[in-house]
């Protein structure tokens, strides 16, 4: 399906709000108010970090919903060892202002493109797929049944938990967790990588819903290839891989 394209807009961003999601990862609220930027759940922007002297170009998938027009949230997780993220989450202060050029990106959904959905997500991957989740949530999108699969190494660093536990109490939604690394004694979630069992215990209807993966390369191809041996079309399969 062929959207029609958003218009490719370039703003100065002002961080109004700095929220500390997990040890890793911030998100920063850039004001939008007087920025008319609209945008498909699921888009990114480029942001021009400065970094000791040189301007970095980066691409951040947008965390907020379209239906949120006053502020623009990006969430970033540090990479150890990075510059963009370890300048974005170490040293940015409410008042930084940077400059945002967007939206880009396929990897996006409408409701007119399908209502059952599947979002299967590996750490800072939950990024665009929340977008969705919101997207849903605050448009009141009641008719569509989404599943999200959300794989992290360990408990603390699950990007967006208690929101994430209060969008699922809704009816339409469902959001599993498994922890690969390490998990606390009270934890009730999966534990080890996604693999085909998960899939077919949490996933109704495998081959007839749309899926948007978003995660490291390697992780993205081998949900994919699970999917394909059970049955799904390449082109009920949206890929989004983050290095």
């Amino acid at each position: 399906m062929e959207l029609p394209k958003k218009t490719i807009k370039e703003f100065t961003g002002k961080v109004i709000k700095i929220i500390q999601e997990t040890p890793s990862a911030k998100t920063l609220v850039f004001d939008t108010k007087d920025i008319d930027f609209d945008f498909y759940p699921g888009q990114y922007v480029m942001l021009n970090v400065p970094y000791e002297g040189e301007l970095l170009k980066r691409a951040y998938s947008i965390a907020s919903p379209p239906t949120q027009r006053e502020t623009l949230e990006l969430t970033i997780k540090r990479v150890p060892g990075g510059k963009a993220s370890v300048f974005l989450t170490e040293k940015v202060k409410e008042g930084d202002e940077f400059l945002i050029k967007g939206p880009y990106g396929k990897f996006v959904w409408v409701p007119q493109m399908g209502t059952n959905l599947v979002l299967i997500g590996a750490g800072s991957g939950i990024v665009p797929l929340m977008c969705i989740l919101r997207y849903i949530v605050s448009a009141k999108l009641e008719h569509i049944k989404a599943t999200l699969i959300y794989s992290n190494t360990h408990y603390e660093e699950i990007i967006y938990y208690q929101e994430l536990e209060k969008i699922q109490k809704g009816s339409n939604i469902k959001v599993v967790y498994t922890l690969t690394r390490s998990h606390p004694p009270h934890w009730e979630g999966y534990t080890g990588r996604i693999n085909t069992s998960m899939l077919l215990k949490e996933i109704e209807d495998i081959p007839t819903n749309l899926y948007y993966l978003c995660g490291p390369p390697n992780f993205v191809d081998d949900i994919a290839q699970m999917l394909h041996e059970l049955g799904v079309d390449k082109e009920q399969i949206k890929k989004e891989k983050y290095d």
